[in-house]
C-alpha cells in the first residue's frame, strides 16, 4: 500500500505528463482537442510484433497527462497512416480525458480489449471524416483533408457507448 501511495505522489509531482526529450529530425510536435503528442519516426520494425503481426504504433500516455509520446514506424504503417496515427492519437486522448475502453472483437481478436478498441473505432472514424490526410491531427501533410478538423475523440467515445 505504502509503495501505490508513493508512486501515485510520484505521478503528481510529474502533473501525469510524458515528454521526450529531444532526438533528431525524426520527432515532431503537434496538439489536437488539448492532447499534445510528440510524434517520433522509429526505425523499420524497431517496435517489434505480436501474435497478430509488427507493431505499427505505440502511444505512451499516463491518465489525465496533457501531452504522450507515440512512436510510429512509418515502413509498417505506410499504406495505413492516417489510420495507424489516429489510432495512436485516441490512445493519448483517452488517457487525457480518463474515456472508458470499448471491446470491439467485431474488428478482430487484438480489438477485443477496450483500449485498442476504442483505438480502432476512433480511426476508422478519422479515416472516414479526413481521409488519408493527416493535417486535421496536424501534422505537415500535402494531402487534402475531407474534414475541417479531426473528429472530437470525447464526441467518438460518448457515441459508440449509447
Amino acid at each position: 500500500m505504502l509503495r501505490f501511495l508513493a508512486l501515485l505522489f510520484a505521478l503528481t509531482l510529474t502533473s501525469c505528463n510524458i515528454t521526450a526529450p529531444p532526438r533528431d529530425n525524426a520527432q515532431w510536435q503537434t496538439s489536437t482537442y488539448g492532447v499534445d503528442v510528440t510524434w517520433r519516426a522509429t526505425a523499420p520494425s524497431a517496435l517489434g510484433q505480436t501474435s497478430t503481426g509488427h507493431i505499427a504504433g505505440y502511444a505512451l500516455a499516463a491518465p489525465l497527462g496533457q501531452s504522450c509520446v507515440v512512436d510510429i514506424d512509418l515502413t509498417r504503417s505506410r499504406y495505413a497512416l492516417a489510420r495507424v496515427a489516429a489510432h495512436e492519437y485516441m490512445h493519448c486522448a483517452a488517457a487525457r480525458y480518463l474515456l472508458p475502453g470499448i471491446p470491439r472483437p467485431d474488428l478482430g481478436a487484438h480489438f477485443e480489449s477496450g483500449s485498442e478498441g476504442l483505438a480502432e473505432t476512433y480511426a476508422r472514424a478519422y479515416v472516414a471524416a479526413c481521409g488519408d490526410s493527416l493535417r486535421a491531427l496536424g501534422w505537415p501533410d500535402l494531402a487534402v483533408p475531407t474534414c475541417a478538423e479531426a473528429p472530437d475523440p470525447r464526441a467518438v467515445a460518448a457515441t459508440i457507448q449509447q
